[in-house]
C-alpha cells in the first residue's frame, strides 16, 4: 500500500491546491481613483497570475457576462449579481473536489490506474472522497445547494465507486437494488462541523472607501428627495 499511499498524498495535495477559495471582487468604473473601466481581481488567492484549467476561464467569462452586459446596473441587479458570482464559485469549489474522484475512478475502469485490490483501491480514493464530502457539506450549509442535492452528489460519488468496483470483480452486484452505494462498498460518510458564515461583504473592511462614499451619496440624495416631497 505504500505506493497508493503516495499517490492518494499527491492527489489530496492538487485537490487541496484546486479547492483554495476562490474570491471574487468585482467593481464598477470609478471605483478606484481616476479608473476609467472595470476590475476583477483575486480569482485565485494567492495564484493571481497563473491561470488553473478551464475552471478559472469559464468563471472569468461568466462574471465578464454578469457583469459587463451594461454600462450601469441599479442596486438591486448589482445585489443579484454580486450573489450569484460567489453562488458560481462556491459551486465550482465543489465541482473540482468531485472531479478529483470521478478522475481517479475512471482511470481504474480503463485501466490506467491499476490497483490490486479492493482494499487498496477503497486505501487511495478514500481521502479524496472525504475531501470531495465534506466540501459539498460545506456549499449546503452556506445555502448555495440544498440538502437533498448535496446528499445526491454524495451518492453519486460512492456509486461511481462501486459501479468500478463491480466492473473490475471485486464486489457483487447487492441483491437489493435499492441499497446505498455507501453501505455495499462499506463507505462511512465523514460528519461536517462547520457552521455557516458569513458573506464576504457581509464582514467588516469589505468595503471600500469609494464604496462607502458612493453609498452616502446615494442616501443623502434620498433624503433630499424625502424633504423636497
Amino acid at each position: 500500500l505504500g505506493a497508493a499511499a503516495v499517490a492518494a498524498g499527491r492527489r489530496r495535495g492538487v485537490a487541496k491546491a484546486a479547492s483554495t477559495p476562490s474570491v471574487v471582487m468585482v467593481k464598477p468604473a470609478g471605483a478606484f481613483a481616476g479608473g476609467t473601466g472595470h476590475t476583477v481581481q483575486g480569482f485565485l488567492r494567492g495564484e493571481e497570475d497563473v491561470v488553473s484549467g478551464g475552471v478559472t476561464m469559464r468563471l472569468r467569462r461568466t462574471c465578464w457576462n454578469l457583469w459587463f452586459k451594461k454600462s450601469t446596473y441599479k442596486n438591486r441587479r448589482k445585489k443579484e449579481l454580486r450573489n450569484r458570482s460567489y453562488n458560481i464559485q462556491m459551486i465550482n469549489r465543489y465541482k473540482r473536489a468531485m472531479r478529483v474522484v470521478t478522475r481517479y475512478v475512471k482511470g481504474v475502469r480503463n485501466g490506467r490506474e491499476n490497483p490490486a485490490n479492493f482494499e487498496e483501491f477503497m486505501a487511495t480514493v478514500k481521502d479524496d472522497l472525504d475531501h470531495a464530502c465534506l466540501t459539498i457539506d460545506e456549499v449546503c450549509v452556506q445555502g448555495v445547494i440544498k440538502k437533498e442535492g448535496a446528499a445526491g452528489r454524495k451518492d453519486k460519488l460512492c456509486w461511481y465507486v462501486r459501479r468500478a468496483a463491480i466492473e473490475k470483480g471485486w464486489l457483487e452486484p447487492p441483491q437489493d437494488r435499492f441499497e446505498k452505494a455507501m453501505v455495499t462498498i462499506g463507505y462511512k460518510m465523514p460528519v461536517n462541523y462547520k457552521l455557516r458564515e458569513p458573506r464576504p461583504w457581509q464582514l467588516p473592511g469589505w468595503k471600500s472607501p469609494y464604496m462607502l462614499k458612493r453609498e452616502f451619496d446615494e442616501w443623502k440624495a434620498s433624503k433630499k428627495q424625502e424633504a423636497a416631497a
